[in-house]
């Protein structure tokens, strides 16, 4: 059975650009069948549109692109499709370094999303954007819907560099000229606290490398091997904890578009310490989990007036996607940033990150 994709207006969706924000795909049988398709049907639709360019021309062109009506929502299916599609642009499985939750492995190149609490809203952030090293693209999956709530928040951060040099022109000035420090804290393990665990010595944090019988100091020589992969600025503290400070530029250039876009994770970071009350030392939150303050790459404090206007700016340009079973929503992390609304139930999205193309650069 021979399927295409039709355009499928996205509720919500804006005009960035002239372009559609996110851009929709909807599956078509040509024989006029109804029904889910066969995932082989799926996978085969999706690799062509993949090897010809098209898909890499859509993202290029809106950043980020949702496709309904797969269906077969699984992490089996959904590792057949994304690997498809990734593999037929030539692209290849970003290796994570210095994870922050956590993520459990599902499939080939497929992981559940962040397994934070569900009353936890995470504000938008390109992937890994905090660190010097990140996936050019991050996809997501829904495998289960939320009976209310867990919406998929994205936003254009070409707009959103443009709406701040606006709305709050002094951060964009300062953040352009001194960059970023994005300070993060690691429990060591037996240490964390209670909702968003996570410690050094995880799979894809900085414990890649471990082996079954490593005594403390052979781990954190181990841990000190993958830190330094991404900034020659840590420490270890009490208790075996670790802190470790990445100097980022903040602000750089999409490679697909030319513009600048707001490239950091500063708004995902400071909604989520001001949610857990953790803005004033020691910076613990009521999960019990250390969450430093960023900023300016010159040491100085980036005024909480100014972070407050980011954090209302950008909340006014998302777009809530609400993801149904079996979507598959592709995302440029160069060129849109994403988060998660809170939801009652059970929900179930995964992720797959990659790496291809043009490098992004500092503007």
């Amino acid at each position: 059975m021979t399927i295409t994709f039709e355009p499928l207006d996205v509720p919500g969706a804006q005009t960035v650009h002239g372009n559609k924000f996110p851009y929709g795909l909807q599956v078509s049988q040509a024989d006029g069948a109804s029904g889910v398709p066969a995932v082989s049907d799926a996978v085969i639709a999706i690799t062509a549109l993949a090897e010809s360019g098209r898909l890499s021309q859509l993202l290029q062109t809106h950043g980020a692109v949702l496709i309904r009506g797969v269906g077969h929502p699984s992490a089996a299916t959904f590792a057949q499709l994304v690997n498809a599609a990734e593999k037929g642009r030539g692209s290849h499985p970003f290796v994570q370094i210095g994870l922050a939750g956590k993520r459990t492995i599902l499939g080939e190149n497929i992981w559940t999303a962040n397994e934070g609490p569900s009353d936890h809203r995470f504000y938008q952030h390109n992937e890994y954007s905090r660190y010097t090293r990140f996936p050019s693209n991050i996809h997501f999956y829904c495998e289960k819907k939320a009976p209310e709530g867990g919406e998929t928040p994205v936003a254009h951060s070409a707009l959103v560099y443009e709406k701040l040099k606006e709305e709050v022109p002094e951060l964009v000035q300062a953040v352009h000229e001194r960059g970023l420090a994005m300070k993060m804290a690691f429990r060591a393990p037996g240490h964390e606290g209670k909702g968003n665990e996570f410690n050094w010595a995880g799979v894809h944090s900085f414990g890649q490398e471990f082996e079954l019988g490593d005594d403390r100091d052979t781990q954190k020589a181990k841990v000190e091997v993958q830190v330094r992969k991404l900034t020659p600025e840590f420490r270890w503290l009490e208790n075996d904890a670790l802190e470790l400070t990445q100097y980022i530029p903040g602000i750089r250039r999409s490679p697909a578009s030319g513009l600048p876009v707001w490239f950091n994770g500063l708004v995902g970071r400071y909604g989520m310490t001001r949610d857990l009350g953790a803005l004033e030392p020691p910076h613990i939150g009521r999960d019990g989990m250390t969450y430093l303050p960023c900023d300016y790459g010159d040491g100085t404090v980036i005024p909480k007036e100014y972070l407050e206007r980011l954090a209302r700016v950008i909340d006014g340009l998302e777009v809530n996607v609400g993801l149904e079973e079996g979507d598959l929503l592709l995302v440029d992390n160069f060129q849109v940033s994403h988060g998660r609304k809170p939801w009652t139930g059970e929900r179930r999205i995964l992720v797959s990150m990659w790496e291809g193309g043009k490098p992004i650069e500092a503007f």
